[in-house]
């Protein structure tokens, strides 16, 4: 496949500091343990590096499932990314050439990075950028060094947040795929780099505030700020659950399919909470209207946390427990004010630089069942991709499933005699034997290439966990 000479130089780009960025971010971490032994502060110290090997531990589990039947060599380069930190701009940069799924992989590139991003983002920057900020505000160490380490986690954190989301919209499977929520990100290579930029602003300016926040409410009480996020999880379960609309899209049923929907729907509520990942707008994740939701009442949150810790280092508790640092009002509210300022100010130029017909997207009440059903009595849809509701859990369309079963029985001996180009082997091994009325049908979409692939499908669930 021709790469265009533009797609090339912002692939290499992306290596470049997505590799520089993790490493650097490594190193201030390890730097920062090491201040944070100096200084007594253990419970800092066992923190962040609990945060580091989680990381490091679910990626090298990531790189030895996707490339453990490609062999020795293959695997051990894999896995020295990740131990060098670079693996974030290798990702990027396979996503962006379009690099193909290699025989014997687990899952496409695409899928891979955002595994790998999520687990950075979940298990070590915005962990890092907690546990730092609350250091700096109750512990020794008020140096210019451990500023400098939070600001690092914050930019390797927004910058891996806005890749996800840039790189997922430029792909071209996704945009032909839905092509109603992928592609407000405009041709050009000048105004791809600006939409960047304010992606980048705009993660940064939520994990920055959000993280001084839950700093400052953490001073008061551990207890406030998991009261907090308790409360704001049940209110986003039940949302879910009132929407029937609880079920990841990952086909997985039964036991193990309620414990990976619980997962991913933990990890991408909190990613988006601390970093604004455009990309969990989706609506087989939070959806537009929560995703909008989610930035209205970061401020608020902010400013209560803020508030809330006023009172308390105010009170006779707060001067009891003589904190090494305590905050004037005018720097707690200047300090969340101009990170809320700055991002709004920014989101207003973001949605002005985009696709104007993706700003729906933003606050769109649709939730994935209703996505999934409307892509497929979507009259205009080509059998191509209404074929491809097999791959999304079986709950996201069972309202519909007669009607999808009368239909894929319909069309089977019509791509039988046709022969269409997507009509492969891989496709028809995602129609389920149990969707299949007549045998002979089965029989003729089962041959020997496509019962390899079925296998090959199960065996890879079965080593995700995924049954």
């Amino acid at each position: 496949m021709k790469i265009a000479s533009g797609n090339r130089k912002y692939a290499a780009v992306r290596l470049m500091l997505g590799a520089l960025l993790s490493t650097f971010d490594t190193m201030t971490d390890i730097y920062m343990v090491y201040t944070y032994y100096s200084t007594n502060e253990h419970a800092f110290a066992r923190a962040t590096m609990f945060s580091l090997f989680a990381n490091i531990a679910i990626q090298l589990g990531i790189v030895v499932l996707q490339n453990k039947n490609l062999g020795l060599g293959r695997l051990v380069k894999e896995m020295m990314y990740v131990i060098f930190f670079i693996k974030p701009g290798v990702d990027a940069s396979r996503v962006v050439l379009g690099t193909e799924q290699s025989v014997g992989s687990v899952t496409n590139p695409k899928i891979e990075m955002i595994l790998s991003k999520l687990s950075e983002l979940f298990t070590e920057a915005i962990p890092g950028s907690l546990i730092q900020s609350y250091a700096f505000l109750t512990g020794a160490n008020q140096t210019t060094a451990a500023i400098f380490s939070i600001i690092v986690s914050i930019f390797c954190a927004a910058f891996t947040s806005a890749g996800v989301s840039f790189d997922m919209d430029l792909d071209r499977a996704s945009r032909a795929q839905t092509p109603q929520f992928f592609g407000y990100i405009p041709n050009g290579m000048k105004v791809k780099g600006k939409v960047f930029l304010s992606m980048f602003v705009m993660s940064a300016c939520q994990l920055a505030a959000k993280a001084f926040a839950c700093a400052l409410g953490a001073v008061q009480s551990f207890l406030v700020v998991f009261a907090y996020m308790a409360i704001d999880f049940a209110i986003f379960f039940g949302y879910k659950l009132c929407r029937r609309d609880f079920w990841y899209w990952i086909p997985v049923d039964g036991a193990t399919g309620i414990f990976v929907s619980i997962l991913f729907r933990i990890i991408g509520k909190t990613v988006t909470d601390f970093t604004a990942l455009l990309q969990f707008r989706h609506p087989f994740d939070l959806g537009g209207a929560y995703y909008c939701w989610t930035l209205l009442s970061t401020p608020f949150v902010c400013f209560y946390f803020g508030w809330a810790y006023l009172q308390y280092v105010e009170s006779e508790e707060g001067e009891a427990r003589n904190l090494p640092m305590k905050l004037f009002p005018w720097q707690v509210y200047t300090g969340i004010g101009s990170l809320m300022l700055v991002h709004f100010i920014n989101v207003m130029y973001f949605l002005t630089t985009i696709n104007s017909k993706y700003i729906r997207t933003f606050y769109s009440t649709l939730s994935g069942n209703q996505q999934e059903i409307g892509n497929f009595v979507n009259p205009e849809r080509a059998d191509e991709r209404k074929i491809d509701i097999f791959s999304r859990n079986r709950h996201k369309w069972e309202r519909i499933e007669e009607e999808v079963l009368d239909w894929v029985n319909l069309k089977i001996p019509e791509w039988n005699e046709s022969q269409p180009t997507w009509w492969n082997a891989r496709r028809k091994a995602s129609i389920p034997d149990w969707a299949v009325r007549e045998e002979g049908y089965l029989k003729s979409i089962r041959s020997v290439e496509v019962i390899e692939v079925v296998k090959r499908m199960r065996t890879s669930r079965r080593e995700w966990g995924w049954g």
